[in-house]
């Protein structure tokens, strides 16, 4: 038997997740392996998928939990040169990581450097993966602007950090004086409490009028469509997430004035699986950037299996700063 959280209900985390004994999975197939879980890393979506709400809608019965740091047990055909290996993985729903084990197609699994602690690898593939596709996507050049939304979450600190080892000025926006200065902390050059200031306004005075030159949102609600009016000519706009709600309709003619895009990035239900080389190729500038000390995932709280529900729900009432991990093994 082993451990799992389980919701069996769509709802909130709290509401529908369980700590269940489950018999232990079934022998890897060709091409899979079987993880020793020893850290998971929280994240937003896992919310949305106990709430039915995220874009890949698993039915319940359901385990979240996405990405994953262990040591592979036991592999399959065609995997066996993983075995014993530590490794970052991210698995296939709705068998997520929140539990002891877990079995994992090979082909979305990278091993990592040794020495490096598996909670830190673990804070690493949704938020860090999603801000360097985010960035790539944009085209984000040295010496150009970023604006950060969200700078003191998961993704907002992730795009910091990123966009200052590519060279870029980053201008962030957290809610209250604490996280602004957790977001000038990270690194950024200036930070915008949105609780005391119009954000917009402000990303125009701090630029003199020129705008950001790309917008990383992982907030959306009517703050993407209020991030219009402080994009510079030719800026770029990235919607990572939806926090804050459905925005309100975008007027085409507003990216038209501006020669401005409108970009979406979904890492997790998307480029494991259609892009795995462009995963690969980024995991290897991450595992680079954190071995400079440039990528320094902020863990702001650790907990085990049973206190996860509540960490979850903590996450989505936006009671927390940084990355929430949980410690398996």
């Amino acid at each position: 038997m082993n451990r799992r959280l389980v919701a069996y209900a769509h709802g909130e985390p709290e509401e529908v997740l369980s700590l269940a004994e489950v018999p232990e999975d079934r022998a890897p197939g060709d091409g899979e392996v079987r993880i020793a879980v020893r850290a998971v890393g929280l994240n937003y979506l896992d919310v949305m998928l106990c709430r039915g709400t995220y874009p890949v809608r698993p039915d319940p019965p359901m385990t979240p939990g996405v990405e994953a740091a262990g040591t592979v047990v036991a592999a399959g055909a065609g995997a066996g040169h993983l075995e014993g290996r530590a490794v970052l993985a991210c698995p296939t729903l709705p068998h997520g990581a929140l539990g002891d084990v877990v079995t994992v197609d090979a082909a979305l699994v990278v091993p990592y450097p040794a020495g490096l602690d598996p909670v830190t690898v673990a804070a690493l593939p949704v938020t860090y993966q999603t801000a360097w596709f985010a960035l790539r996507r944009a085209g984000l050049a040295a010496g150009e602007t970023v604006l950060v939304h969200a700078g003191a979450g998961g993704v907002g600190i992730a795009a910091t950090q990123l966009a200052l080892a590519f060279g870029a000025r980053v201008i962030c926006t957290a809610g209250g004086p604490a996280k602004t200065a957790l977001c000038r902390e990270n690194g950024a050059g200036e930070a915008i409490d949105y609780l005391d200031a119009d954000f917009a306004a402000s990303v125009m005075d701090l630029t003199d009028g020129r705008g950001a030159d790309v917008v990383v949102d992982p907030v959306g609600g009517d703050v993407l469509a209020r991030s219009l009016n402080c994009l510079a000519f030719e800026g770029r706009l990235v919607a990572v997430g939806a926090a804050g709600g459905p925005p309100p309709p975008v007027d085409p003619m507003a990216l038209v004035a501006a020669n401005a895009s409108l970009v979406g990035v979904s890492w997790g239900s998307a480029y494991p699986w259609r892009r795995p080389d462009a995963v690969r190729d980024a995991y290897e500038e991450l595992f680079a950037l954190l071995a400079s000390g440039a990528v320094r995932p902020l863990v702001s709280r650790v907990v085990d299996l049973a206190g996860t529900p509540a960490a979850l729900a903590d996450l989505a009432a936006r009671r927390t700063t940084g990355k929430i991990m949980v410690r398996t093994g």
